[in-house]
């Protein structure tokens, strides 16, 4: 076992935030995000040694607590995980890009009036955008190249929120793949649990578009090749958290969401595209033959799932920034940041798949824990008998994990849980407006 890293005193700052194409939106990169926030004090700023381990999840689990719409970037990281050893310029981390409301209405560059309508118009076909493909010399996660040889994960201040974890998570992997036959690629969230200097463990769910890919290389005696951007643009990490169709692939839904195509650079390893402006790429291969222990992970339901035996990610070679920067998230019991983000793709995209077969449905909203607890908000000039109920029992269907439903009118403000919970109290008679339905598949961690 290593000695832990030691705290070290506070320092300079080791760069300005500046942005990498314009401080407003579109916002192409990470930076131009957080330069975004900086100019309207929407920034914090620790200078001060903050360990990866427990004291920056803590931090982000108060700010959540408080309601706060800021980020915070921590200057002077460290972790006290054992054989960890982050040192500059790898000791720089930020924290809460999506942690409010407010920074998803940034990211739309809409109200939160607005979003439903605005995801359900801007995914529409003939807005799809195909990325544009950059020269590496154009392309900031280029700028340093680590080879496999050299790849040491304990470098980097790959955080552990809560205590009975089984190790450091990276909780907001936007992880790059690419179907052998169809060329179809796929981007999205998947936590990859540190395990080795050059390995990780992979939550690979079976109904996640990933599991077929990885299915098809398993069957050819082949590893799945996979590259993870961390420190992306607002827009990419919503995207990578909304069960977006099949046939729109997320990089053109980026180009729908921003109105241009999003820039992408060659990997280095691999037939496939990462995105020019990320912080860091991990490129690597998950083992098709392989399994590792991964877990405990405290969960969105505020428990810890156990451990089990999932699929290797073995790094080949790391590409990042000369300074790059670090964006970690807070996961478990809410409020939590992992949360809020996954559950506002679960939003947009519920809402407009219901919509398309029930047009009175006005938005859906996940009220806590990925959609244990969902709100359907109707158009009450349009309400007929028995239209929540068609309303609820239709979400079951769309998704699998949702235990129990509200449906409410859109004289209620569906972002306001007092007033949606003001609702459920004074609106409903059990013997009346509740409906229970044994026997329904539901979510393995509840």
């Amino acid at each position: 076992m290593g000695e832990r890293t030691k705290m070290t005193t506070d320092r300079k700052r080791p760069f300005e935030i500046k942005p990498d194409t314009r401080p407003n939106w579109p916002f192409q990169s990470l930076r131009d995000y957080m330069s975004y926030l900086d100019e309207r004090g929407r920034m914090l700023h620790v200078d001060k040694p903050s360990d990866v381990r427990f004291e920056i999840g803590a931090v982000s689990k108060k700010l959540m607590e408080d309601g706060s719409d800021k980020a915070c970037m921590f200057w002077n990281a460290h972790s006290s995980h054992p054989d960890w050893h982050v040192e500059p310029p790898y000791d720089v981390v930020v924290d809460g890009t999506h942690r409010h409301v407010r920074m998803v209405e940034d990211a739309f560059n809409v109200s939160r009036d607005e979003l439903f309508e605005t995801w359900i118009d801007r995914l529409q076909p003939s807005k799809l955008l195909d990325p544009v493909i950059v020269d590496r010399s154009e392309a900031p996660c280029k700028e340093v190249v680590i080879p496999e040889e050299e790849v040491d994960l304990y470098k980097l201040p790959i955080d552990m929120c809560t205590a009975k974890m089984g190790g450091p998570f990276l909780s907001k992997a936007v992880c790059f793949t690419r179907h052998p036959d169809t060329g179809t690629s796929n981007f999205a969230i998947y936590r990859l649990h540190a395990k080795g200097p050059k390995h990780t463990g992979t939550l690979i769910v079976p109904n996640q578009h990933v599991a077929s890919v990885y299915a098809k290389y398993g069957s050819e005696g082949k590893n799945m090749p996979m590259c993870a951007a961390l420190g992306v643009d607002p827009m990419m990490s919503i995207i990578s958290g909304a069960p977006v169709p099949t046939d729109s692939p997320e990089e053109q839904v980026w180009g729908a969401m921003t109105g241009r195509p999003l820039p992408m650079v060659k990997s280095e390893l691999y037939d496939m595209n990462v995105p020019a402006y990320a912080e860091y790429i991990l490129e690597g291969e998950v083992i098709h033959d392989l399994r590792d222990s991964e877990g405990p992970y405290g969960e969105y339901t505020g428990y810890y799932s156990g451990i089990r035996d999932l699929p290797v990610f073995k790094v080949k070679c790391i590409t990042h920034r000369k300074q790059p920067i670090y964006e970690s998230v807070t996961i478990g019991k809410p409020p939590s940041e992992g949360n809020f983000l996954v559950e506002m793709g679960f939003n947009l995209e519920m809402t407009r798949g219901l919509r398309a077969y029930l047009p009175e449905v006005k938005a859906v909203r996940s009220l806590m824990c990925h959609g244990l607890v969902t709100v359907v908000q109707i158009d009450k000039k349009r309400r007929y008998k028995g239209l929540a109920f068609r309303a609820g029992h239709m979400v079951w269907s769309k998704k699998a994990l949702v235990k129990n439903v509200l449906v409410i009118d859109d004289d209620i403000d569906i972002w306001d849980n007092d007033d949606v919970w003001w609702a459920f109290a004074t609106h409903t008679q059990a013997h009346k407006s509740v409906q229970i339905v044994p026997d329904v598949s539901g979510c393995r961690l509840d």
